[in-house]
């Protein structure tokens, strides 16, 4: 289970696309488009009408910088949730992020830096309960979208559970946040462990967690 393409800074980064002028009134089309353009074999443009409750979501962020003489700078943008693909369990978004004033003004497609693992099951598993080491952390890839993502707008933060099947007893999830008008990745941990294979799991294979980032630390 690798995720590829090395990144020497844990950041997220922007993929350049020709996008209109965000308008106050139209930024959320501007925002469908540009996915949708930058993303056509992944993200479905009709999902959000064939699926009921299912909304694209507009949030305003704010954020303090730092200018070049050391003085708090308040900054306010936008960010765009758009809706890519609904599977059975897991549902994959998008998001174009706006700056009032700077970069980027226009809108660009966020891109988030995920840690790219290995998971190695014992020889002689065969429930994937059993590891033969702790996952490794092989390297820093850039994913385009998230899978079940929410943004807490009091830390400007977008987290993330991705289960690996439906019964979400192996998963992984992360948090990013906003810094200086970037979404830099401060945790991201794993639990790669199928404890409902087994009949009776022991409590120990219960929310296994294996944390292969944290800023904090």
């Amino acid at each position: 289970m690798a995720r590829a393409v090395a990144l020497g800074l844990l950041l997220s980064s922007v993929i350049m696309v020709a996008s209109p002028a965000f308008a106050a009134d139209d930024g959320l089309e501007a925002a469908r488009r540009i996915v949708f353009s930058a993303l056509p074999e992944i993200c479905d443009s009709d999902l959000a009408e064939r699926l009921p409750g299912l909304e694209d979501t507009v949030h305003d962020v704010h954020w303090s910088e730092t200018d070049y003489e050391g003085k708090p700078v308040q900054k306010a943008g936008t960010l765009y949730e758009i809706g890519c693909y609904a599977g059975a369990y897991n549902l994959v978004v998008a998001y174009v992020f706006a700056a009032e004033d700077g970069f980027p003004q226009q809108g660009e497609l966020v891109t988030f830096a995920t840690p790219a693992f290995s998971v190695d099951y014992a020889a002689d598993d065969d429930t994937n309960t059993k590891l033969a080491r702790d996952p490794v952390v092989t390297g820093f890839g850039a994913d385009t979208t998230l899978i079940n993502p929410s943004f807490d707008p009091d830390t400007n933060t977008i987290s993330t559970f991705e289960k690996w099947r439906g019964l979400g007893d192996a998963a992984s999830w992360g948090r990013w946040t906003l810094q200086d008008g970037r979404f830099v990745l401060t945790y991201y941990a794993i639990d790669p462990i199928y404890e409902a294979n087994l009949e009776d799991p022991p409590e120990d294979l219960h929310d296994t967690v294996f944390v292969l980032y944290d800023a904090s630390r």
